[in-house]
């Protein structure tokens, strides 16, 4: 994320906003009231694994030309709105006039609905105009409760850029008075011949609702208004994902296509990124180039409405989400290669592509971000098989790992800290000490470095891997309270116990065994809440750290929690990320979310944010169970999780061809299906309790009565498991 330098130092990123909710028919609008938001577009019915029915839950749409579904509001105020406001959903037949008023602050109000999250140009077609048309704009809003539809709404926006929230963080800012308008968005009607269609010259990358006004007095009558779709440009096939998740719980389904789609909407042009800062009164737009990307692929952005450039930590989770969905590996090596392409001489990898002007202060914040570049890179190469790719951005990674190393204390304590190098800041706070968290991920990132320098056959491995195992010592001698069976934030601060030291612990292989399980217990006794686990307890005393729901941390925490063994990360997703569903824009995840389960910045939120779609990783890896082992899913592995469930399925994109899995409790046990591409091999799984009897793959036994009848073949009391499965399909069942 991007903010002015004044504000990076005390904002917590933006909050996550989404639900499902767009109805095939349109509601009727009422000429100066607002009708309530129609229904998600989703077909609430269960849905079978025999059926393979998956389709109605993508949120995509088919074509690039996309309608509104409803008209949300049709305000007169003091000019007049004649005919049916309808007949602005769809071109042709019959218009709907709007009479304007001696200036904008009286404007009739015409607010369009297009059920869910979009991106692109506005369209309108106007039908006639008086002989002296008054000026035609638009505002756009992510959610109706931002969208400045009273005068004194959004800090006063609402008397200047009526049905707008804020985009533009120099203007408006939450608590700070909106004083000109630098959102809406001119559609010219001077020289045009009526009717015709007038499209938006600049590119709006995100909002549900588009609300038409006049500036002055006349008329102009609007015969349709629909979106050029430009998100995803080069994806033909919008809504034909190429991976796809189903599962016995609608609402897990619905999440996880919300996810997809969430980062379907942040992928663009590379040439349509905002170039901060902006100049005193320059209105919102998204035109700026995106650093050394390729021109002709797209690139990943944070968030579609705002800031809308690339940075490390949201591909952290956009990149595997697009692995699983999309696959559109282009946008994916284009944003990596962009970042990577800026990295600093002493090694240091900035956070964010650098669009626009900054000074040297603003290049080396979030030391935290330097891991989220190794992560990334690893992640690649284990998802793509890419080993051109690998080898190309070696010596990136060699000096990114170096200036971390560079940052660890070489005395005994042996853990990195961020202060001294100037670097300080993280996804959502700014502390600068010793901390769980970084050092948790610094440790995996040594791990990942030592497999992919053992793949490359560099002799460096062994450093990276021994180095690991030091960092890791370090966190647990330093950083474990046993009294409080937690971690703590870090040395300086060593009383508070946050959500992201934990989850992250665990998750990067530091905390194990009853550490472990003693960790995701503290959270869950002192940081759950009503939608979710908050980055720290409320009760905590601590600046530095303020509680709220952040989904990053979040995602570490149910990814923590199924490896655990713990079915309340599935209970988890549902409530922090089911929330979100529940209101709009209702199709994409928040950036970051408030106590009270409102977004965290308000209007100037970004509401369909990439970072925040984990969950669409987690149900594929997790409770799907489908994992990639070796480069490119040369091996893999398939262990499911049910966590309550009684079936999934799903299609896993790889290099080699697609794996397809489906699991299913029976009344007898468990079956699993699976079928792998040639040349690969892999582990499969089968849940087990003490009452199995036999696990049989392909109808042959291979374990019988608590032991194992094939080599190959192991248990730990939870799952049986066969190794070395070949390509192909196998069914494995228990019973």
């Amino acid at each position: 994320m991007m903010v002015p330098p004044t504000a990076r130092r005390s904002l917590a990123r933006a909050a996550v906003a989404a639900a499902l909710a767009v109805s095939g028919t349109a509601a009727v609008a009422l000429p100066a009231s607002a009708a309530p938001p129609p229904r998600g577009p989703w077909q609430d019915a269960s849905y079978s694994p025999e059926h393979g029915q998956w389709r109605p839950y993508v949120l995509s749409p088919s074509s690039r030309t996309v309608r509104p579904v409803a008209i949300y509001k049709a305000d007169p105020r003091q000019g007049r709105i004649d005919g049916s406001p309808d007949a602005a959903l769809r071109d042709g037949g019959g218009s709907v006039r709007l009479t304007g008023a001696a200036d904008r602050t009286g404007s009739p109000l015409l607010v369009v609905d297009f059920g869910k999250e979009v991106a692109g140009h506005l369209k309108v077609r106007v039908k006639g105009a008086s002989s002296t048309p008054p000026k035609l704009r638009a505002c756009f809003s992510e959610s109706i409760k931002y969208a400045a539809l009273t005068p004194d709404a959004n800090d006063g926006e609402g008397k200047i850029a009526p049905g707008c929230d804020t985009a533009n963080i120099w203007n408006g800012f939450p608590g700070q008075p909106y004083t000109q308008d630098t959102d809406s968005h001119a559609l010219p009607l001077d020289g045009k011949k009526l009717p015709a269609t007038v499209r938006d010259g600049v590119l709006r990358g995100g909002f549900r609702y588009a609300t038409l006004f006049l500036d002055g007095p006349g008329t102009v009558d609007i015969d349709g208004v629909s979106v050029d779709f430009t998100a995803a440009p080069n994806q033909r096939d919008l809504d034909g994902y190429q991976g796809h998740f189903l599962s016995s719980d609608n609402e897990l389904n619905k999440i996880w296509y919300a996810g997809a789609y969430t980062v379907q909407v942040n992928t663009g042009a590379s040439n349509t990124a905002k170039s901060w800062p902006y100049a005193a009164g320059e209105g919102d737009h998204a035109d700026a180039r995106v650093p050394h990307a390729d021109p002709n692929k797209s690139v990943i952005y944070d968030g579609g409405k705002r800031d809308r450039i690339v940075w490390q930590g949201d591909l952290a989770v956009q990149a595997p989400v697009t692995y699983l969905s999309t696959n559109d590996l282009e946008a994916v090596d284009n944003s990596l290669s962009s970042l990577a392409a800026q990295q600093l001489p002493d090694g240091f990898m900035p956070a964010e592509s650098q669009v626009g002007q900054h000074n040297a202060d603003e290049l080396r914040t979030y030391g935290e971000y330097v891991t989220w570049f190794v992560n990334n890179m690893y992640e690649h190469w284990l998802y793509t098989g890419d080993r051109a790719y690998l080898d190309k951005w070696w010596p990136q990674l060699t000096k990114a790992t170096a200036w971390l190393e560079s940052v660890r204390s070489q005395d005994d304590k042996g853990l990195i800290a961020f202060g001294d190098a100037g670097s300080c800041g993280h996804y959502g706070y700014s502390d600068c000490g010793h901390e769980t968290y970084v050092n948790a991920l610094y440790a995996r990132n040594l791990t990942q470095m030592a497999a992919m320098a053992k793949a490359r056959g560099d002799a460096s491995a062994a450093t990276y891997g021994d180095r690991s195992a030091t960092v890791t010592k370090a966190i647990n001698d330093q950083l474990w309270d046993e009294k409080a069976g937690a971690y703590r934030l870090s040395r300086e601060i060593p009383g508070a116990y946050p959500q992201d030291a934990n989850a992250t612990a665990v998750l990067a292989g530091v905390a194990g065994g009853d550490r472990a399980t003693r960790a995701l217990a503290y959270l869950r006794k002192n940081n759950w809440s009503q939608y979710g686990s908050l980055t720290v307890s409320q009760s905590t005393p601590n600046a530095s750290l303020p509680p709220f729901y952040a989904p990053l941390p979040s995602s570490f925490e149910t990814d923590a929690r199924l490896d655990t063994g713990d079915a309340s990360g599935l209970d988890l997703i549902r409530t922090f990320w089911g929330h979100q569903l529940r209101q709009d824009p209702g199709s994409t995840f928040w950036e970051h979310m408030q106590p009270d389960g409102t977004p965290n910045l308000k209007q100037f939120s970004s509401l369909a944010h990439g970072w925040a779609s984990g969950p669409t990783v987690t149900l594929t890896t997790r409770v799907l169970g489908v994992q990639p082992t070796g480069p490119g899913y040369s091996s893999w592995s398939v262990v499911p999780f049910t966590g309550g469930l009684t079936w999934a399925e799903g299609t896993v994109p790889t290099p080699r061809g697609a794996i397809a899995a489906s699991w299913r409790t029976t009344g007898h046990g468990f079956r699993l299906d699976v079928t792998a591409p040639r040349g690969t091999s892999g582990r499969l799984a089968v849940p087990v309790t003490p009452s199995t009897s036999r696990v049989a793959l392909d109808g042959r036994t291979v374990w019988a009565h608590g032991k194992a009848t094939a080599r190959g073949v192991t248990g730990d009391g939870k799952y049986v498991y066969v190794d070395g499965a070949p390509s192909g399909r196998h069914t494995l069942t228990a019973g």
